[in-house]
């Protein structure tokens, strides 16, 4: 299965398996913008070929486009007669006026949505509920935590979903949902707040949530039943965005002093790696955040270089320990 999330522009682009002796430094591929201005990765799969969205140099439109590992090319597809396009599908609502797809499962073959996860305003718009829809259209209400909103960010290849909700006690938790068991409550790292972006498809689980006294939010991993603080690059706020079946995680986290935004990767084997440490000392990126990793290790995301917002992939190299 392949996993694509809508929060922003999917690509496809392809890496290399990382060998457990060996030293994992990237290659950074500059995906480009469409005419200027500033782009932005979200997800990645195994295949060569992908859709999403990049803002060009009008703040005020955004294109959607193909991304390859090639530099500086993005194939814009343009809006139809308008200003904006973006590349998702119309899921339809739950009852409501609006709703968002976060999230889309394909086929082995990256042909077909087997099943997309969002959220849609219920009974005329009085609440957000968490959602899934198949690949006939058909919609599910994923329900609550006993509070009045939720919404799903992620699914894995057996159909779970995962995301946020609201609970009876003025919580949010992150929950993961599945055909059989309904939405259960994965709780917090002890504060009021829990979000699970990605889940892989082994179930474990990653997102943020706040510690207790809710100063703090870190990026978590979730797995047998216990969720675990990954850290942070020194700041008070990380979050973890996607993880691939080998367990590889990436995400942003705030540096010390909250002078700075950068990317991570957190590997079982080397835990949380500032990303900005593994590539060229002399590449002049500056990488922000990283939002999806594939099975052979490629990762993809945004970053800033002379001066603008750019959307990058990152193809492993592996050296001698």
């Amino acid at each position: 299965m392949i996993r694509a999330s809508m929060i922003g522009l999917g690509l496809v682009v392809l890496g290399l398996a990382w060998p457990a002796s060996a030293q994992v430094k990237y290659t950074l591929v500059d995906l480009g913008t469409v005419g200027g201005g500033s782009s932005s990765a979200n997800t990645v799969d195994n295949r060569s070929q992908g859709v999403g969205g990049v803002l060009t140099g009008d703040a005020a439109i955004t294109h959607a486009f193909p991304g390859k590992v090639k530099a500086n090319d993005s194939t814009d597809l343009s809006a139809l007669g308008g200003t904006n396009s973006s590349a998702q599908a119309d899921p339809g609502t739950l009852r409501g006026s609006n709703s968002l797809v976060d999230a889309v499962d394909f086929d082995e073959h990256g042909q077909m949505a087997n099943q997309s996860v969002g959220s849609s305003s219920v009974d005329g718009d009085t609440a957000t509920h968490a959602m899934s829809w198949d690949a006939s259209a058909n919609t599910k209400d994923l329900g609550t935590l006993g509070g009045t909103n939720s919404s799903a960010f992620g699914s894995n290849c057996v159909q779970k979903v995962v995301g946020s909700s609201e609970t009876a006690n003025e919580t949010t938790d992150a929950f993961v949902w599945d055909s059989a068991h309904g939405m259960q409550d994965l709780g917090t790292l002890g504060g009021s707040f829990g979000q699970s972006n990605a889940i892989n498809c082994s179930g474990t689980i990653v997102g943020m949530s706040s510690l207790a006294g809710d100063v703090q939010i870190e990026a978590f991993l979730y797995a047998d039943g216990t969720m675990r603080d990954l850290g942070n690059l020194g700041g008070s706020f990380s979050q973890a965005n996607d993880i691939n079946d080998s367990g590889d995680v990436v995400g942003s986290s705030n540096t010390t002093g909250d002078m700075g935004v950068h990317a991570f990767v957190w590997t079982p084997r080397g835990g949380l790696q500032d990303l900005n440490n593994l590539i060229a000392a002399d590449s002049g990126w500056d990488l922000n955040s990283a939002n999806g990793i594939n099975e052979r290790g490629t990762i993809i995301g945004v970053g800033t270089i002379n001066g603008e917002g750019h959307a990058f992939a990152l193809i492993p190299v592996h050296t001698e320990d």
